[in-house]
C-alpha cells in the first residue's frame, strides 16, 4: 500500500467530494480515482457509496478511516524524524513573535545546512491547533494548565516588567514600582488569548484588582510602538527588554512576582528532544 493511495482516500472521505478532494490534492479526479480503485483492490473490499451528490464511506471505509489517522500521522512523524537526524530538515516550528524575533535566532544559528520553518502565531490555541491538525512539528509556549497529548518540556522561564516612556510623568524616571502602585493604571495589553495576557490577568484577580485596559493589541512589539509614542504603558515579559528603543524604559515590578514558563511542545518526542538539544 502506498501512503498516497491513503491520503487520498483520506481527503475524499472528509470533504465527501471526488471533485474538492481532487483540487485539494492537487490532481486530476481521474488520478484520483485510479489511487482510490488500487486502494480497495488492496485492501479487498469497495470504500466508498458513490452517487451524483458525492461519495460516503461504507463500513469498510469507516473502519479504514479511523486507522488511517493514526497511520498518517506515525509515517509523518517517522518522516520528520528521519528528517530532523539530518539537521532541522522539513521542520516547522511555531511561536509568538518575541520569541521568534529574539531568542530563536540566536538559539538556532547553530542549525547550518538546515531547512526548517518558522510560522508566527498570536493565540496559544492557533500554536495548539496547528499541533493537532499536523501543520506544526514543535511549537514553543507556556502550556501551563493546558490539557494536551504531545512532549512538552520547559525551555525558559521569564518574569514581567512595567514598560514606559522614558518621559512619562509618573514612571518615567523611578527605577522600580510596586504591585499597589500600578494597580489602578490602565494598559496597553495584548490579546486575550496570549499566555502572557492570561497570567497577567490572574495575577489582577488573585490580588483583587482588576485589569484595566485601554486598548488590545496582537503585536508585542507594537505596544512598543505605542509606548514609545508616549501614548500607553504595558506589562510584558522580560523578553521584550532586549534591542528596547532608548525611549522605552524596562521596569521591574515588586509584588508581582508572576513567572511565563515556556516550554517546547512536540508532536513527536523525538523530533521535540533534537529541536530542544538545538536550544540548549
Amino acid at each position: 500500500m502506498r501512503m498516497e493511495w491513503l491520503e487520498a482516500f483520506r481527503t475524499t472521505a472528509e470533504t465527501q467530494s471526488l471533485t474538492k478532494a481532487s483540487e485539494l490534492l492537487h490532481i486530476s479526479q481521474p488520478a484520483l480515482g485510479k489511487q482510490i480503485k488500487n486502494l480497495e483492490s488492496e485492501i479487498g473490499a469497495s470504500l466508498f457509496h458513490r452517487s451524483t451528490t458525492g461519495v460516503t464511506l461504507t463500513s469498510a471505509g469507516e473502519r479504514l478511516l479511523t486507522a488511517s489517522q493514526d497511520i498518517l500521522k506515525e509515517w509523518t512523524a517517522v518522516k520528520k524524524a528521519i528528517a530532523v537526524e539530518q539537521g532541522l530538515m522539513g521542520i516547522t516550528i511555531g511561536a509568538w513573535p518575541s520569541i521568534a524575533a529574539s531568542y530563536l535566532p540566536k538559539k538556532l544559528a547553530c542549525a547550518k545546512g538546515s531547512d526548517y520553518t518558522l510560522k508566527i502565531s498570536h493565540s496559544y490555541l492557533e500554536l495548539l491547533s496547528g499541533l493537532q491538525e499536523g501543520k506544526l512539528d514543535v511549537a514553543l509556549f507556556d502550556d501551563y494548565g493546558i490539557s494536551h497529548p504531545y512532549f512538552s518540556t520547559p525551555v525558559f522561564t521569564e518574569g514581567f516588567m512595567l514598560f514606559v516612556n522614558q518621559a512619562h510623568p509618573k514612571y518615567g524616571e523611578v527605577d522600580s514600582v510596586t504591585f499597589e502602585e500600578i494597580r489602578d493604571e490602565a494598559f496597553v495589553m495584548l490579546l486575550e488569548t496570549c499566555d502572557a495576557r492570561t497570567l497577567i490577568q490572574e495575577a489582577f484577580f488573585k490580588r483583587g484588582a482588576e485589569l484595566r485596559i485601554t486598548a488590545e493589541i496582537e503585536f508585542g512589539h507594537s505596544i512598543l510602538g505605542f509606548i514609545e509614542a508616549n501614548i500607553g504603558i504595558s506589562i510584558l515579559p522580560d523578553i521584550f527588554s532586549a534591542g528596547l528603543s532608548p525611549a522605552i524604559r524596562a521596569i521591574p515590578i515588586e509584588g508581582l512576582d508572576i513567572k511565563r514558563k515556556v516550554s517546547l511542545i512536540a508532536r513527536d518526542e523525538r523530533v521535540g528532544k533534537q529541536v530542544l538539544a538545538m536550544l540548549k
